[in-house]
């Protein structure tokens, strides 16, 4: 059978962020017409669609993220993996993680989450300072979040993820080290770190064209990232991958899908699926996608076949973003290439830049590379 990840979209959150871009919505409005009730029925209609390619595959790793999943009753969450549990074989050792954030959790839901055999749980820190979680729109204080995960960890799931924001408005160095803190006496097996993205359609994006928000320099927002890697690595939680940093045998199996350019599966509204050499993503309207499944059709809203070049380049820059790097044999072998020989000037050029680093068959991105990636990336784009 083909290894296979499966994401699930749950789309409703207690209260959207200021600088959230995702499809969401407040659960509220929802609620009142059985609206979320409809929604994960549709979640089953649209994994019977796929009953072929799930047939075929066995799930590896299974990522139900949001919004905010844990906002929902705890029974939709437990009734939807019993059902995927009937209609593909999922593999014993399956990683299996739900996003929940502070406020949203009973445990009664936690109950529900072990009985399904969740058994990893990521969690929205972002930052220590509330003055600065209030202005995100995060509905938790430090205290909360503290709560929460010593609940996560005296249920039974030790394996826990939490996400930290770098690059915040009038966020400093000593936001960061507090942050740290807080993550020495909690102990994590993982943490994914982020700088701060102001998109487009956002509160956030609205405050900072209207210049009521300023942001750090680059050097301070690079000095953060630093830190945070530094203080990270004391800890024992090392960088695997550009935005992430895992205790030994914790990266994120899910996520590693992504980097390693492997196939996986999404469902719900707005995700985004790659199987064989396709990839497809459904409709963002969470009625629109509701109506089409009980409908009897697939709320897929685009198609796009990917060709052997978009293929390659794509494993590339993914695998660049890892701190093992590429094995350019490997992918020679893969697309048939002689790596050195179609890609001697970028490889010439990045080396002279210091931007990467070559062990003998290995390509990986030098301290400067990883702060200039996406420079790294561009150069391995040929037509």
């Amino acid at each position: 059978m083909n290894p296979l990840s499966l994401y699930v979209h749950i789309p409703f959150c207690v209260k959207k962020c200021a600088y959230c871009d995702f499809v969401s919505h407040n659960i509220g409005e929802f609620e009142a017409n059985k609206g979320v009730e409809r929604y994960m029925e549709a979640l089953k209609l649209e994994l019977a669609h796929y009953n072929k390619i799930l047939a075929q595959s066995k799930i590896m790793t299974i990522y139900i993220g949001g919004g905010t999943p844990s906002a929902i009753d705890g029974a939709l969450i437990h009734d939807l993996i019993q059902t995927i549990r009937k209609v593909a074989v999922v593999d014993k050792m399956a990683e299996i993680t739900i996003e929940i954030n502070p406020g949203t959790l009973t445990l009664e839901k936690l109950n529900h989450y072990l009985s399904a055999g969740i058994n990893r749980v990521s969690m929205g820190l972002q930052t220590t300072n509330e003055s600065l979680l209030m202005s995100l729109g995060r509905i938790h204080s430090t205290n909360d979040f503290i709560t929460t995960f010593n609940a996560v960890k005296m249920a039974g799931i030790n394996n826990i993820s939490l996400d930290l924001m770098f690059g915040l408005p009038n966020q400093t160095l000593q936001d960061i080290d507090n942050a740290l803190l807080l993550i020495e006496s909690l102990k994590p097996t993982h943490v994914s770190a982020y700088s701060l993205k102001i998109e487009e359609g956002t509160p956030l994006y609205e405050s900072y064209a209207a210049g009521k928000v300023i942001l750090p320099d680059e050097g301070l927002e690079r000095e953060m990232y630093h830190t945070i890697e530094k203080g990270l690595k004391t800890l024992g939680i090392e960088e695997y991958e550009l935005s992430n940093f895992a205790l030994p045998g914790f990266a994120s199996k899910h996520n590693l899908v992504y980097w390693k350019n492997e196939p996986y599966l999404g469902i719900g509204v707005s995700s985004h699926s790659k199987v064989s050499c396709n990839r497809f993503s459904n409709i963002s309207s969470v009625n629109q996608y509701i109506e089409a499944l009980e409908a009897g059709n697939l709320p897929i809203d685009e198609t796009v076949t990917i060709d052997e070049a978009e293929d390659l380049f794509e494993t590339i820059i993914l695998g660049l973003r890892l701190n093992r790097g590429i094995n350019m044999q490997s992918i020679g072998i893969k697309y048939g290439i002689d790596f050195l020989e179609k890609y001697s000037d970028a490889i010439k050029n990045l080396l002279n830049s210091e931007l990467i680093h070559i062990n003998e068959d290995t390509i990986v991105l030098t301290e400067l590379g990883r702060d200039l990636a996406n420079q790294v990336f561009l150069q391995f784009m040929i037509d």
